[in-house]
C-alpha cells in the first residue's frame, strides 16, 4: 500500500469513526465510562505503585545488583544479558505493559540491542497477578483456586515462549548498566518518576478507551451472537472479552480456557500499548504477535493438565 492510499484509508476510517461517535453517542459514552472504570479500578492502582518503585530502583542501580545474581540463568536460558532479568521480574509482578516500559529503559541506555529487545518483549508479557487473582478469581469466576491455576499457567507459558523464541539466538556482549543519578536529589528523581509514570498511564487510558469504543460499536452494529461478540471483544480488548465470556452458558473449564487465552494473547489494545511505548524503536510486531499465539497455546495446555490432573 503506497503512502497516498494509506493516508486516504486513514482519513476515510477516521471520518467513519466520527460519524459513529455522533450517531451512537450513548454507546460511546458508556464505553468511555467503562474504560475509565477499568483504568481507575484496575490499571492505575496496580501499575502506578509498581512504576514508581521500579523506576526508583532503576535510578539507584538495582539493575546492577540483580544482574550479579541472575546473569547466568538469563544468558543460558534466554540468551540475554543479566540486565534483562530486572525487566522479567518487574513484568511478572506489575503486569503488562511494564515489560515494554523497562525494555525501553534498557534501549535508552544502550544496554541491549534491538534484536535483544524484540526477544525480551515476547516473554515479558504478563497480566498483573492482582488482576488475575482479584478480578478474575473473585468477580468473574468466583474461584480463587482456578484463578491461581490460570496465573501459574500464564506465567509458565510466557517463560516457555521465551525459551522457544530464544532457542537459536546468540548471546551478544552488551555493556553493563550503570546508573548515573548519583548527583541528583531524591526529590528530583521522585518527581521525574511520577511524571513519567503518569504520562505512561494516561497513554494506556487513551488506548483502552479507543479500543473499548471500537469493540462496543462492532458488537452493537452487527448481528452477532453473544459468543462471537465475546471472542471479538477478547481479541480487541482483553477485559471486555473476559467480562463477556463469563456471561455465556458454557462449561466452567471452557470459560477458564477462553480467559487464559485472552490474557496470554493480551488483546490488540495491549499490543498497541506495548508498541506505543516503544514507538521510537524498530520493534518487530510479527515476532511479538507470533509469540502471543504460542504463549496462549502453551498456557492452555498447562492449564488443562493442572485442571484435570490432581496434584
Amino acid at each position: 500500500m503506497n503512502r497516498k492510499l494509506f493516508s486516504f484509508t486513514i482519513i476515510l476510517l477516521s471520518l467513519t469513526f466520527i460519524y459513529f461517535l455522533i450517531a451512537q453517542n450513548n454507546l460511546v459514552l458508556e464505553s468511555v465510562n467503562f474504560s475509565i472504570s477499568i483504568w481507575k479500578d484496575n490499571l492505575f492502582p496496580t501499575l502506578f505503585p509498581f512504576f514508581i518503585v521500579s523506576n526508583i530502583l532503576i535510578k539507584y542501580g538495582f539493575i546492577e545488583i540483580i544482574s550479579l545474581f541472575l546473569s547466568k540463568p538469563m544468558e543460558k536460558v534466554f540468551k540475554l544479558p543479566g540486565s534483562c532479568s530486572f525487566v522479567v521480574i518487574s513484568s511478572l509482578f506489575s503486569g503488562f505493559p511494564s515489560g515494554s516500559k523497562y525494555t525501553k529503559e534498557l534501549l535508552d541506555n544502550d544496554i541491549i540491542s534491538i534484536d535483544e529487545a524484540n526477544r525480551l518483549i515476547t516473554f515479558t508479557h504478563y497480566s498483573n497477578p492482582l488482576f488475575i487473582l482479584g478480578f478474575i478469581g473473585n468477580i468473574i469466576l468466583n474461584n480463587r483456586k482456578i484463578a491461581l491455576l490460570i496465573l501459574i499457567s500464564h506465567i509458565l507459558g510466557g517463560l516457555i515462549t521465551g525459551i522457544i523464541i530464544s532457542k537459536n539466538s546468540k548471546l551478544t556482549i552488551s555493556k553493563k548498566y550503570r546508573s548515573n543519578y548519583d548527583n541528583i536529589s531524591f526529590g528530583t528523581i521522585l518527581s521525574d518518576t511520577i511524571l513519567s509514570s503518569m504520562n505512561t498511564l494516561f497513554l494506556l487510558l487513551g488506548i483502552v478507551t479507543i479500543f473499548s469504543i471500537i469493540t462496543s460499536l462492532i458488537s452493537n452494529l452487527f448481528s452477532l451472537s453473544l459468543f462471537s461478540k465475546s471472542i471479538i471483544s477478547g481479541i480487541l480488548e482483553m477485559t471486555q472479552g473476559i467480562k463477556n465470556i463469563s456471561n455465556i452458558n458454557i462449561s466452567f473449564y471452557l470459560k477458564s480456557v477462553f480467559i487464559i487465552s485472552f490474557i496470554s494473547f493480551g488483546g490488540l489494545s495491549v499490543h498497541m500499548q506495548v508498541f506505543s511505548i516503544l514507538s521510537n524503536y524498530k520493534i518487530k510486531y510479527k515476532l511479538f504477535f507470533i509469540a502471543r499465539i504460542i504463549h496462549s497455546i502453551i498456557s492452555i495446555f498447562i492449564f488443562s493438565i493442572l485442571y484435570y490432573i490432581p496434584i
